[in-house]
């Protein structure tokens, strides 16, 4: 039974990371900026378009891993580092496989390109309920923003996690500027997700209660704890 439990888990986990993957490639389509957790791979594949999105989301992604185990040392749980470190790759083949799928399709029309971005963040919204509901690891981006949590005691995760987004989205317009004299990776989008994904994911967990008891029934009862910010897990992305 547990490991039928596990199984579960890690099943919902990952269509939960393949769900935002599409809608990252989605938004991106847009052509109005990405999510703040695509912005600074997003603005490298524009400065070195020999590699993909995903490539750079992969190396992204290996580099927080790796900033975790300097910011915990002894206090990092090698285990989840070493899930991270296979969810990097599939994070970025996921992205990848997203934008293959999706071809040539381009919105021209600016109100097309919004509409699009609105439709990705309620499907990232979701990819990121099922990832809290199946608790079974994080992503690189939750886990960095986790860790500096847990080193800066005196700031809660959900402040901190703020905090680094913001970070990410300054750091992708500032290699804009400097490689190209735009903003990059960071538009109207960006601020978009940033400010819908969070509030989607929540309206999400007040309403599928059902769909949470079917996935995961023993997750059922975390669910308001995990909505609130206190189990480490947060929504912005």
């Amino acid at each position: 039974m547990k490991h039928d439990h596990i199984v579960r888990r890690m099943l919902v986990f990952a269509m939960g990371l393949l769900v935002i993957s599409l809608s990252i490639g989605f938004i991106t389509k847009a052509s109005l900026g990405t999510p703040p957790i695509s912005s600074i791979p997003y603005s490298l594949s524009l400065i070195f378009p020999s590699l993909t999105l995903g490539n750079f989301t992969i190396v992204y992604s290996l580099l927080l891993v790796f900033l975790q185990l300097v910011i915990l040392g002894k206090q990092a749980d090698k285990i989840n580092l070493g899930l991270q470190v296979i969810i990097s790759f599939i994070f970025g083949y996921f992205i990848d496989l997203g934008l293959m799928v999706l071809g040539d399709f381009s919105p021209n029309v600016y109100w097309e390109r919004i509409v699009c971005v609105l439709i990705g963040c309620c499907g990232l919204a979701f990819g990121v309920y099922l990832q809290i509901i199946a608790d079974f690891t994080m992503v690189p981006g939750d886990g960095f923003a986790y860790a500096l949590s847990v080193k800066i005691k005196r700031k809660p995760y959900r402040v901190v996690r703020v905090a680094s987004d913001v970070t990410m989205i300054v750091i992708a317009a500032i290699l804009g500027f400097v490689a190209m004299g735009n903003t990059g990776g960071v538009r109207e989008g960006t601020v978009i997700c940033a400010l819908l994904i969070g509030t989607i994911a929540g309206v999400y967990f007040s309403k599928l209660g059902w769909l949470t008891t079917k996935l995961i029934p023993q997750q059922a009862e975390k669910q308001k704890t995990t909505i609130d910010g206190t189990d480490g897990a947060d929504a912005s992305h």
